[in-house]
């Protein structure tokens, strides 16, 4: 079985209303994705890092009751597992106030086993954190070398850190390492100043990664971009605007192991050769397929390739998964 893998920050999310507190759950969007994800019956380890305070340990059992392995998360003494006050304002949008710290040691964690085909998820202010980022990218490097597929979900509050600038060249490395690159129009205008996603996707992201899928909530709608391929779907947008982004990942990430993506349709590779192949058969008149079945090891290549059904199917997962995930504080889905 494929395992996923996803690395991104513990932390306890309280919702107010008004003035009073209404309800308590680990937050984050890497780690609600995970969770899912080991709802729905996925092998999944989650790598981040947790004070052994009752806070701490809220969160880890939570994972645990998901089913998701906690044996990557660091459990450190000095410092406190952080927790988010979450207000909202006139117009509904989340204001965030933010208690705790971490400890001061960089991410020490012990990494999990990755094999090819694994996916691994990474994203979040972690990805960019000068203390979370040397050890962290250290496991991404290694993932990719292992030709696990890479997914970056490069979305921050944007009052982590105010100047992009600082931060531009982590989140271009990060594009650069990433097979799949997904965003919301928050984070498009976070990093690009645009939530124009076609114009993003083009102008920036596309010379780093092939494959940007981006969550338009504001219309109701995804957009799965593959080279010069793009499809798109409606998506319903009930809920709240963080427990539909967890849905639709999830959705993605499920989506990917059910069509059977792995690193070599993402790559690329399967389509040149197909392109090469089509060409030789038109210069030698043998087959496709008889040039085909001469490759060794190759004999999968016709369903190793990035279609627009495949692309399709992938978004239409996505958006039923955003659908039910969004009727919950947290995004976390039924379990299986």
């Amino acid at each position: 079985m494929r395992k996923i893998i996803a690395i991104g920050e513990c932390v306890l999310d309280i919702l107010f209303d008004g003035d009073m507190p209404r309800v308590a759950s680990p937050g984050g969007l890497i780690l609600n994705v995970a969770s899912n994800l080991g709802r729905i019956g996925r092998e999944v380890s989650f790598v981040g890092e947790a004070a052994r305070d009752r806070v701490g340990d809220m969160i880890v059992d939570s994972l645990k009751s998901d089913n998701v392995s906690v044996d990557h998360i660091d459990r450190y003494t000095e410092g406190v597992t952080p927790s988010s006050f979450i207000f909202r304002d006139s117009n509904g949008e989340p204001q965030i106030v933010r208690y705790g710290r971490n400890n001061n040691d960089s991410f020490d964690v012990v990494w999990p086993r990755i094999d090819k085909d694994d996916i691994l998820i990474f994203g979040g202010f972690y990805a960019i954190d000068p203390r979370v980022r040397p050890h962290l990218f250290e496991i991404v490097k290694h993932a990719s070398e292992r030709k696990a597929i890479i997914i970056y979900v490069p979305g921050f509050a944007p009052e982590k850190e105010p100047r992009i600038t600082r931060v531009m060249p982590a989140i271009l490395e990060n594009f650069e390492i990433a097979d799949v690159v997904i965003t919301r129009n928050r984070d498009l205008n976070t990093i690009f100043r645009t939530t124009d996603d076609a114009a993003a996707y083009k102008n920036n992201i596309s010379f780093y990664a092939r494959d940007f899928i981006n969550l338009d909530r504001n219309n109701a709608r995804l957009r799965y971009y593959h080279d010069k391929e793009m499809v798109e779907v409606t998506a319903e947008t009930g809920g709240n605007n963080f427990a539909w982004s967890v849905g639709a990942i999830t959705g993605v990430i499920d989506a990917m192991i059910k069509n059977d993506i792995t690193r070599f349709t993402l790559s690329g590779e399967g389509e040149a050769v197909m392109h090469t192949l089509t060409q030789l058969a038109q210069e030698t008149g043998q087959p496709v397929a008889s040039l085909l079945s001469q490759l060794e090891g190759k004999n999968d290549l016709l369903s190793e390739r990035i279609g627009k059904d495949v692309m399709m199917s992938v978004l239409e997962e996505a958006a039923q998964t955003a659908k039910v995930a969004s009727q919950s504080f947290d995004g976390l889905l039924p379990v299986k």
